[in-house]
């Protein structure tokens, strides 16, 4: 059996230099090295047949000079138009696809009456290396990281007209397909910096 340090950080301390996280609702977060507004989201997002960015994703970022590793998190919601849908998700910095990054969520329905079937929760991660000695930006490498990157989430549908998907979407959950009085939910944002 593992130690447990093999997995957490030791009484010592930690390597963690700041974190930015919250509910993209606007709010604002400061830390050690600025303040940051997350996107705001306030509906769900249907998904067409090209990659278009994904509402809330979008985080523009420095990290403080002594940091080694940068970790994206983009927690959403996840939801099939139909009975059965099938998406395809990935990272960019600045424009350029993180290739490790690449998801595809799907959901399926074998059954004959058309049930709505497929939703949960679904995230983006990847961790950034700052230690490198060449830049390679789809790989999520960096040998300098020194002023703002735009971090960000695409998806597109695999077809057009059917199996079709949306993001930040609640269906089906309390009455009138409403809960709270609002048939969505709001995506999450965690950007931290490590030493």
């Amino acid at each position: 059996m593992a130690n447990l340090t093999e997995y957490f950080a030791g009484s010592g301390g930690s390597n963690v230099i700041e974190v930015v996280h919250g509910s993209c609702d606007g709010r604002s977060i400061t830390t050690e090295s600025g303040t940051y507004t997350l996107p705001t989201v306030t509906g769900g997002q249907s998904l067409s047949a090209s990659y278009a960015d994904i509402t809330g994703s979008s985080f523009t970022y420095t990290p403080p000079n002594n940091a080694k590793y940068v970790s994206y998190k983009f927690d959403f919601h996840w939801d099939a138009i139909g009975s059965s849908a099938i998406s395809h998700w990935m990272l960019l910095i600045d424009g350029t696809e993180i290739v490790k990054s690449h998801q595809q969520f799907s959901s399926n329905y074998s059954g004959s009456h058309g049930h709505h079937h497929g939703a949960f929760e679904a995230c983006l991660y990847t961790v950034f290396d700052l230690t490198a000695s060449t830049t390679n930006a789809a790989a999520a490498q960096f040998a300098t990281w020194t002023s703002d990157k735009t971090i960000k989430v695409q998806a597109r549908n695999y077809r057009t007209t059917d199996y079709l998907a949306r993001a930040h979407a609640l269906p089906y959950h309390g009455s009138g397909q409403q809960f709270g009085g609002q048939n969505y939910t709001r995506p999450s944002l965690t950007i931290i910096a490590f030493s």
